[in-house]
Parts: C-alpha cells; structure tokens; sequence
C-alpha cells in the first residue's frame, strides 16, 4: 500500500499515543545510554525521542487497558489479511521469535497505540499499515507493573 498524504502518515505514526510513565522513563535512559553506539542508529533513537515527547504519560494503574505498553502482546492484521502475533520488548529482552523489539518500526509504531487503531511503518521497502486487531496481554491490565 503507498501512501502519498506524508502530513496524514506522520500524524498517525506520532499522535493519539499513550504511554506510562515507567516506559517512558526507561525509553529516556536507553536512549541516552545509546547514543553514540555505532550499532543503534541515531535515527531509531530520534524517533524513540518523538514517540515518547508527544505521547500521553500515565501512571501504570492509570493506563487505558487497551493501549499496548512495554511487553504486551498484540495480534497484528496486515493489509493483506495476514495476522502475527508479537510481544513488544526492549532490545535486550528478545527470547522469542514472537519477540519484537521496540527498535524496529513495527514495535516503535505498536507502543502507545490502541487495539483496533492502525499503525504505520516502514518496512525498507515502504510504508506498510498493520490494525492492532487484539491486544492479548497488558502488563499493567494484570497489575505487573515491573515487566
């Protein structure tokens, strides 16, 4: 799918996000811990920055229950009716395949959004657009606020 409205895609990717405070403060600290890391891009860290400044920040108990924070699982509906199932982690967290880290495009575009709403990415070939058809787990919806 291209899409040609730059102003309508930036709007998607980086507004109507929320996140709590905790990510947020961990974003904060793994991107200052990183820059400068010749194998993390300044771009990743730059867009890791934009998603957590214009995001809203909620106390952990205070997040809506259907908005994907740190180490939830969401299952994912591609244009092409394809679904995957995947677990949004910080970087050194990866154990599983299903394991996507908030690094790439596909885990910046899921944090802070709601089940249901789409998100934006690009893949390397493209912008690619994904609906958080279910979000599976919350850490927060369970009360374990440390993950």
């Amino acid at each position: 799918m291209k899409i040609l409205n730059t102003e309508y895609l930036n709007s998607a990717i980086w507004f109507n996000k929320s996140i709590t405070f905790l990510d947020y403060g961990r974003i904060m600290v793994l991107i200052q811990d990183n820059l400068g890391n010749q194998k993390v891009s300044p771009d990743i860290l730059h867009n890791l920055y934009l998603l957590a400044s214009v995001s809203k920040i909620y106390l952990s108990d205070e997040v809506p229950s259907n908005v994907v924070t740190m180490n939830s699982e969401v299952i994912l509906q591609f244009d092409e009716n394809r679904e995957q199932r995947i677990r949004i982690v910080y970087p050194e967290d990866i154990k599983t395949d299903g394991d996507v880290s908030l690094y790439s495009p596909v885990g910046a575009a899921c944090l802070g959004a709601a089940e249901g709403s789409s998100v934006y990415f690009h893949d390397g070939s493209g912008y690619r657009r994904a609906t958080i058809k279910e979000l599976v787990f919350q850490p927060e919806k369970e009360k374990l606020y440390y993950l």
